[in-house]
């Protein structure tokens, strides 16, 4: 086939492995001699009919056969139904289904199909890194094959898998068989079947839509009809492109082609399609090899995507590939497992190290909120959201040494915490750079859009992240070891709650270069940052309840409480009062309130939160509107 056709899906999936999802249908199997879905309802239809001694026509798409079920049995077909009319349990289900999802020999007995090259082609794919998710509405097992075969360990998932195997983090190989696995479980064979799916599994492909690219091979759409609604949901953020292959002189399916404007691959086959698809992805790895950014480049790069005439053409694949290294940093079980471990060092490098690999991704964001507040705040939203869902990790260690006196169930959570730091790294550089540069729609994606994602035995609930993702949740384990970290790389006089305000300055002063500013806008965004979490919280605040340290929320741990409390040389009275750069920045918020997203618009809500916080520290509440009158006046000539 032509290899320029394929150059723009072989480079996109070059350019963000495990990115792209395939999306199989049934023209890959039935190119190994299997029956489509259709056959496979038809046929069964057709056996049920011979078997009360009627003779039933096909017709096209099964219309005959499926109208003539309908009048016989007074409801339309579905598997469940077809199953039992022909005497087919669960316990016999393998043999029963055999001669209908397998071709016959001369004597009738059913032959397996053979994995085809398409399916062997898309097994080392899967082995070179290239992706890592496969979705199939074929029920055969020709795709576990052909993994096997390239000992590629993988894991299959089907309606009636457990909420926890349903992830869409890169991390092994899946096998989603969406219209079941003819082993086991429901299939989905008929037009009432693939009329719906069960809430898990419709949350499952609304996330792979959201998180991935899409390539569909040999499926055309026409019967899956709620998987084409889902596929098309207006609500789902499109990280990636969609490719389509398409048999050469044919067209797109039309129910996906007028939503999501899909790029059309002609091929003559399926073969032929991922045979040059991989010769081509390997000519590109020879001769592309990917490097670390620095902060400088990273930020260099967004200013790059930004000044093109379609820069939502580039900027996503930068962000989306940043983060996709992070989260590999992060899921990496071989760094959480070892025999003896020294429990101070590991955790310090650890952190470090987090430092390190986030801060081109933190930077590159801020960047992306110090100049645009429009077009790119559903970007910077699912990165913050993709950080804050990492996927978890068991970590392993034999003997951990050097841990002070905590036990080791303590010092084992205190390194999950720490997973959540590059979130937090990325939080604060987008959310000071938008304070800098007063682009509130963005501030409002940054601290109070992102959901974090809770599970259940049945479906996730996202709720607020604040509470699960701070800094001092994320770093505070031992004040001891952070102050020594903090004094090795800012000096002795750096106090230890110091230490990530100065970490996120090092990579930021790119975009800030003037501290003080800096610090200013630092303190506004942990000002808002406690007002969007005050905001979510049901209830009134008492008086004073947050005087004692023990009783102050995380999310309210600011940099400003602490300076004041400092000052105060006794913890148990209440700060002197919020600094001026705050509160004269309360007159602009309050605008913004009325005129973008921030706070959704409402700003009764945002007052409210301002009260909150000022009667938890016992403070005077701001004059929120008192500000914006002396804002105002002194904008006036002669003033």
């Amino acid at each position: 086939m032509n290899t320029d056709a394929v150059v723009p899906v072989a480079y996109a999936m070059h350019a963000s492995p495990r990115r792209y999802v395939l999306l199989l249908g049934a023209g890959i199997s039935v190119a190994a001699g299997l029956p489509s879905a259709t056959d496979v309802s038809g046929n069964m239809i057709l056996a049920i009919a011979e078997g009360r001694g009627e003779k039933v026509e096909r017709g096209e798409n099964n219309e005959v056969c499926l109208a003539w079920f309908e009048e016989a049995f007074g409801e339309p077909a579905t598997f469940q139904r077809l199953m039992k009319e022909l005497g087919i349990s669960e316990e016999n289900r393998k043999d029963g289904l055999k001669k209908f999802i397998y071709r016959t020999d001369e004597n009738g007995d059913p032959v397996p199909g053979i994995p085809t090259e398409a399916h062997r082609v898309i097994a080392r794919l899967v082995k070179s890194g290239t992706i890592s998710l496969i979705i199939t509405t074929n029920f055969d097992t020709l795709m576990e094959e052909a993994l096997k075969a390239e000992t590629v360990p993988y894991e299959v998932i089907t309606e009636e898998s457990d909420v926890r195997q349903m992830s869409v983090f890169p991390d092994r190989c899946r096998v989603l068989k969406v219209n079941g696995d003819f082993e086991r479980g429901t299939l989905r064979i008929t037009p009432k079947d693939l009329g719906h799916y069960p809430p898990a599994m419709e949350d499952y492909l609304r996330r792979i839509f959201g998180e991935y690219g899409l390539v569909t091979c040999g499926w055309s759409g026409i019967f899956d009809t709620h998987l084409v609604e889902i596929l098309c949901a207006a609500d789902i953020p499109r990280r990636y492109p969609m490719f389509c292959c398409r048999r050469r002189g044919g067209s797109d399916p039309s129910e996906v082609c007028r939503p999501l404007l899909p790029n059309g691959i002609d091929i003559d086959n399926a073969d032929e399609f991922f045979t040059t698809l991989e010769a081509v992805i390997e000519r590109f790895s020879r001769f592309e090899p990917r490097t670390t950014l620095t902060a400088v480049a990273a930020v260099r790069k967004v200013k790059d995507a930004l000044r093109q005439d379609k820069p939502e053409l580039v900027l996503p694949d930068l962000i989306n590939e940043e983060t996709d290294r992070i989260l590999a940093f992060l899921t990496n079980e071989s760094r959480y497992q070892a025999d003896t471990i020294d429990g101070r060092e590991f955790y310090t490098a650890l952190l470090t190290e987090l430092e390190g690999a986030a801060a081109p991704l933190a930077v590159m964001v801020a960047t992306v909120a110090q100049y645009d507040d429009e077009v790119f705040v559903d970007l910077v939203t699912d990165t913050i959201e993709r950080l804050i869902n990492v996927p978890p990790v068991t970590p392993d260690f034999t003997e951990i040494q050097n841990r002070g006196q905590m036990t080791v169930s303590d010092y084992i959570a205190g390194l999950l915490h720490l997973r959540y730091y590059p979130a937090i790294l990325v939080i604060y550089a987008s959310g000071i750079a938008a304070v800098r540069t007063k682009h509130f729609n963005t501030l409002e994606a940054i601290v109070r859009r992102p959901m974090k994602s809770r599970y259940n035995s049945v479906l996730r609930k996202k709720v607020p992240y604040y509470e699960h993702v701070n800094v001092w949740d994320a770093i505070g384990l031992d004040h001891e070891w952070l102050a020594d970290l903090t004094h090795k790389r800012f000096g002795e006089e750096t106090r230890y709650r110091d230490y990530p305000y100065h970490a996120v300055y090092e990579f930021m002063k790119i975009l800030i270069p003037n501290q003080d500013a800096f610090f200013e806008s630092l303190d506004v965004f942990e000002y808002v940052f406690g007002l969007a979490y005050l905001a979510g919280t049901e209830g009134n605040v008492d008086e004073g309840a947050f005087l004692h340290s023990r009783r102050i929320p995380a999310p309210l741990r600011s940099r400003n409480l602490y300076l004041c409390r400092h000052a105060m040389l006794d913890s148990t009275q209440p700060f002197l009062s919020l600094p001026a750069h705050i509160v004269n920045c309360l007159a602009v918020l309050r605008q913004k309130v009325r005129i973008s997203t921030f706070f959704e618009g409402n700003c009764p809500v945002f007052e409210a939160a301002n009260r909150k916080y000022a009667k938890g520290f016992g403070i005077k509440a701001p004059d929120v509107l008192g500000s914006v009158i002396a804002a105002r006046a002194s904008r006036r000539p002669g003033t």
